[in-house]
């Protein structure tokens, strides 16, 4: 009786066995056991903590995926998404500028890979660790420098150029803010006349004069340019001076102005004129203190309301000059050769009047005599003298000349 059951014990322990290894046969066969690595994206937190610990992070140049290799049923490993994992760097995790790496934390619906239990297991992560280049922050504050480039529309000059801020706080690592010589910022006023604001970047040259490369783009202040339109001074004269004498020409202390206010007025004044100086009566020399007067939303710009006027009051001289009757020019004579035309005055004497500065540059040679004929039969004419004269002197007297004209044949 023993040896019957114990037989059928050994059978049944054998059936068993025999059951599991054949459920393991089908369970391998329709659901087998499957490695797959899947590729995460690597994610960087809480990097503004390294800015409070006066960390950062020298070179950035480290991997950005992060590869996981796991391993499961076919059933199990169907249902992993790669949107249920998270590869972390936690820069959190960072204290020490001496920090050499970092452990890539990954994650599987918020759980630890390596503590998940859920039938999915995790054979490796690569890479493990992200090796870091750290470094200590320094801060420093330096002042911006503006320099201007072209040159402005014609008459017109920079009058204020500033960088807001007027410095800037550069932060990075200690050897480059040590480095650091000075901050530029370049702004182009070629041509330009209207004031301006516009945002600019700056360039940081270190000691040597070589543009720092790992501050390029990081940093850029408003740059602030006004511009002052350059005109003449001219003096306002009303009146004529005493008898037998004449007003010069008047200088004026400063001789020009700088206008600066509202572009498109500023674009139509061409000079400033002073308030009006009365030389009735006058016979000498004399200044004056006068205003400018001021077109209305227009401010001078390093200039002075009142100016000084010289104003010139010189004694009026004559001057006789003689000319010969050849140099007197016939015009509208008659075209055809039947006529002669010819002044017959042998000498022709002219007195110009004016102030003697004037009257001394003008020669024989600076002045044009003419007769005009037009219309004239044969017979001998009183007409008109025409001189050409400067403006700055006149005729003493209206002069004649006789013209005779005679028939050739």
């Amino acid at each position: 009786m023993s040896e019957l059951l114990k037989r059928d014990s050994i059978v049944k322990i054998l059936s068993v066995i025999f059951a599991i290894i054949l459920w393991y046969f089908v369970l391998d066969s329709t659901n087998p056991v499957e490695w797959v690595d899947l590729n995460l994206p690597l994610s960087v937190e809480n990097e503004d903590t390294l800015k409070a610990k006066g960390i950062i992070i020298k070179d950035s140049n480290f991997p950005r995926t992060v590869s996981v290799r796991l391993k499961g049923r076919k059933n199990k490993i169907n249902t992993v998404s790669q949107n249920d994992f998270e590869a972390i760097l936690d820069l959190a995790k960072i204290n020490e500028p001496d920090t050499r790496h970092l452990q890539i934390d990954v994650k599987y619906q918020g759980v630890d890979v390596f503590n998940y239990k859920g039938g999915i297991y995790f054979q490796g992560i690569t890479p493990r660790h992200v090796d870091l280049e750290l470094e200590k922050v320094g801060e420093n504050s330096f002042p911006v420098k503006v320099i201007t480039t072209g040159t402005p529309r014609e008459n017109y000059k920079v009058i204020s150029v500033n960088a807001v801020p007027g410095t800037v706080s550069i932060e990075a690592a200690d050897e480059i803010v040590d480095s650091i010589g000075e901050v530029c910022v370049y702004v182009d006023i070629n041509n330009m006349s209207n004031n301006m604001v516009r945002k600019l970047e700056c360039v940081v040259y270190d000691g040597n004069g070589e543009e720092i490369v790992e501050l390029i783009g990081k940093l850029s202040v408003d740059v602030s340019i006004e511009f002052a339109k350059e005109v003449p001074i001219v003096p306002t004269v009303i009146g004529r001076p005493a008898r037998n004498y004449a007003d010069g020409i008047h200088k004026v202390i400063p001789e020009k102005a700088l206008i600066a206010g509202v572009a498109d007025t500023i674009e139509l004044i061409d000079n400033l004129k002073t308030e009006p100086i009365d030389i009735e009566n006058m016979s000498a020399t004399t200044t004056k203190i006068v205003n400018l007067v001021l077109p209305e939303g227009i401010r001078l710009v390093d200039t002075q309301r009142s100016v000084y006027v010289d104003v010139v009051i010189e004694e009026v001289s004559v001057k006789e000059i003689t000319f010969d009757k050849d140099d007197v020019l016939i015009e509208n004579a008659h075209a055809s050769n039947s006529f002669k035309c010819e002044v017959l005055n042998e000498n022709i004497k002219i007195s110009i009047t004016g102030i003697r500065q004037e009257i001394e540059k003008i020669t024989k040679d600076n002045l044009r005599l003419s007769v005009d004929i037009k219309g004239l039969g044969e017979g001998n004419y009183k007409r008109p003298l025409k001189v050409v004269l400067p403006d700055t002197v006149k005729l003493l007297e209206d002069y004649e000349v006789e013209v005779g004209i005679t028939k050739t044949n």
